[in-house]
C-alpha cells in the first residue's frame, strides 16, 4: 500500500488527537501476540488488524467447531474442521493485506511460552482457562512484557492490563493476574456456564482498545485496575487491584 492509500485507510483514526500520524506509525511498527482465537480473540484480531497493527501473532491449537460460530465471528460454516490460526490468517489478509501475520498452531504452555512471546511488545490473553492465564501471566513477568487480559462468562466479563515487572509511584509493584485471586472453577468455563456471543464481542472490543492505548502510550488505561462489565444491567465499574505480596510472580503460587 502506498502512502496515500495508507493515509486514506486510517484517516478516521489519524484525525484523533490521541493518534495522529505519529500514533499511526507506532501502531504499524508494533508487534502484538494474541493467545486464543475464541470469543475474545476474534474481535481483538479484527480491530487490531483493521487499526494497522503491523505484526500480529496468532497462537491456538484448536480447530473450528460448530459450537464456536455464535461468538467467534471471524469463522463461518465452511471453516468447520480447519485450524483456527490458518483461517484467522486468511481473515486478516482479507481485511488488511499489509499486516504481517505469524501463526502458531500450538497450545501455549510452560515449555514454549517464553520463546513464543519473546518477539512481541504486547501479549493479549484471550484464553478460556485459568491454568493458561497463569502460565501467560508469569511468562510476561519474567520477560517484562505488557499483558492485556480479559475473561468472559455468561453476561459478564472483565479486562485489565498487567505490568507486574514495574514499580508504581509509591514504590510498590504493579499487580498481576495472580492478585485477582480468581477461583479457577468459575472463570471462562463456556462449556458449562455458557456465554452470550455479543458479550464476548464487547469485552474483546474493550481489550483491543486497551491494546491500542498501550501502544499509543495513553495514560488513561487499565493498569492496576479491573474493568467489570455486567451485560444484564449494562453496568460497568472500575476497581483497584491491590498487589498481593504473598502471591509472588515468579511462577510459584
Amino acid at each position: 500500500m502506498n502512502a496515500n492509500d495508507s493515509i486514506k485507510r486510517y484517516s478516521r483514526q489519524i484525525i484523533l488527537k490521541e493518534v495522529g500520524g505519529q500514533g499511526q506509525k507506532l501502531l504499524m511498527k508494533s508487534k502484538v501476540l494474541i493467545i486464543g482465537l475464541g470469543g475474545l480473540g476474534s474481535p481483538v484480531l479484527q480491530y487490531l488488524a483493521a487499526s494497522g497493527v503491523g505484526t500480529i501473532g496468532l497462537a491456538d491449537n484448536d480447530k473450528v467447531d460448530l459450537s464456536n460460530l455464535h461468538r467467534q465471528i471471524i469463522f463461518s460454516l465452511k471453516d468447520i474442521g480447519s485450524y483456527k490460526v490458518s483461517k484467522a490468517k486468511k481473515f486478516i489478509a482479507s481485511v488488511n493485506s499489509d499486516i504481517n501475520v505469524i501463526p502458531y498452531k500450538k497450545k501455549v504452555d510452560l515449555l514454549n511460552v517464553d520463546k513464543i512471546i519473546s518477539e512481541y511488545d504486547i501479549i493479549v490473553d484471550c484464553t478460556d482457562n485459568h491454568s493458561s492465564k497463569l502460565v501467560i501471566n508469569d511468562a510476561c513477568y519474567r520477560s517484562k512484557k505488557t499483558l492485556v487480559y480479559a475473561s468472559v462468562s455468561g453476561f459478564f466479563g472483565q479486562v485489565s492490563t498487567f505490568k507486574s515487572f514495574k514499580i508504581d509511584g509509591t514504590g510498590i509493584p504493579y499487580p498481576s493476574y495472580r492478585c485477582l485471586k480468581i477461583n479457577q472453577n468459575n472463570e471462562d468455563d463456556c462449556e458449562h456456564l455458557g456465554v452470550l456471543g455479543p458479550i464476548a464481542g464487547v469485552l474483546g472490543s474493550i481489550q483491543a482498545t486497551e491494546v491500542i492505548k498501550q501502544i499509543l502510550g495513553e495514560k488513561e488505561n487499565l493498569l492496576g485496575q479491573l474493568l467489570i462489565f455486567d451485560g444484564l444491567s449494562y453496568r460497568m465499574k472500575l476497581i483497584k487491584i491491590n498487589w498481593d505480596q504473598n502471591n509472588p510472580l515468579n511462577g510459584k503460587s
